[in-house]
């Protein structure tokens, strides 16, 4: 298994084979009949090893790229794939938060294949699903149906199942504001989606079902999205009283929700994660 060379996180690669540069290209990914639309970017000297694979999961609404994490993971030696849901600028279908996890899903699978990873010289067992806010939601909630993954990262995540008790007037004012750039059935829609599936989506209900896999786990105190005591907590706190032999991370940063301020290290442990998964 290749390790990824965590010096390139933040430094260029001195010498280039202009035969076999890194690169990037366009996602064109069918999921449930849906065009998928984003980004592939692949390391240099793709073709003489295998690489690690992190799909990069966006949040509500999905204009947090989170770009500077993809490509220092893609200088160090990963192929990433920044893949836009469902309904999320330009990709096609509507914007559910269950379509966010089986794209997920069904992405992880695609990695998978024959055809992407002979293509990308992927490692089909070094495969990771990160996500940020509403997509560590998608990450966890895929992920523990994929008993071969590799590792679980979340940032900020955001349990869409945590503030249903608020009511659907209340619930739906919190994501007005954003919510009108994404191709949707509407706010109503989304949030009946949430409550159809809520036991599905609850965070403490995936534990169980993550316990022996690998995750990393970043929070922000000052987090003004996702509650951490309400939505993180009860997730990490069985995940703790059941331990395996799997790597399993909590860090927490003085941050607000986007983790500005703390990208660097952020970065720095995510890299270390994959490197000792």
């Amino acid at each position: 298994m290749a390790k990824l060379n965590l010096i390139n996180l933040f430094e260029d690669e001195e010498n280039l084979d202009e035969k076999n540069l890194p690169n990037y290209t366009n996602l064109d990914f069918v999921s449930n009949g849906s065009h998928i639309y984003g980004e592939i970017l692949w390391p240099a000297f793709c073709n003489q090893k295998k690489h690690p694979c992190v799909i990069m999961l966006h949040g509500f609404p999905g204009s947090a790229r989170n770009d500077d994490i993809s490509h220092a993971l893609c200088r160090a030696g990963c192929v990433v794939i920044v893949p836009h849901h469902r309904g999320a600028w330009g990709s096609q279908g509507k914007y559910l938060v269950t379509n966010c996890v089986e794209d997920a899903f069904n992405l992880a699978l695609y990695v998978k294949s024959p055809d992407f990873s002979k293509k990308y010289n992927v490692d089909k067992d070094n495969v990771f699903l990160l996500g940020h806010s509403i997509g560590g939601n998608s990450a966890l909630n895929a992920g523990k149906k994929l008993d071969w993954l590799k590792g679980i990262i979340m940032l900020a995540p955001f349990d869409p199942t945590c503030f249903l008790s608020r009511g659907k007037e209340g619930y739906i004012d919190a994501l007005l504001h954003e919510g009108n750039i994404l191709n949707s059935d509407g706010l109503d829609s989304i949030y009946n989606d949430i409550l159809e599936n809520k036991e599905d989506l609850k965070f403490s209900n995936a534990a169980k079902f993550v316990c022996s896999k690998n995750i990393l786990i970043f929070t922000a105190k000052y987090d003004s999205v996702s509650e951490n005591e309400k939505m993180v907590s009860p997730l990490w706190n069985y995940l703790q009283k059941n331990k395996t032999d799997s790597i399993q991370r909590f860090v927490e940063y003085p941050t607000e929700h986007g983790l500005l301020g703390r990208r660097v290290s952020m970065i720095k442990e995510i890299g270390k994660f994959i490197n000792e998964c």
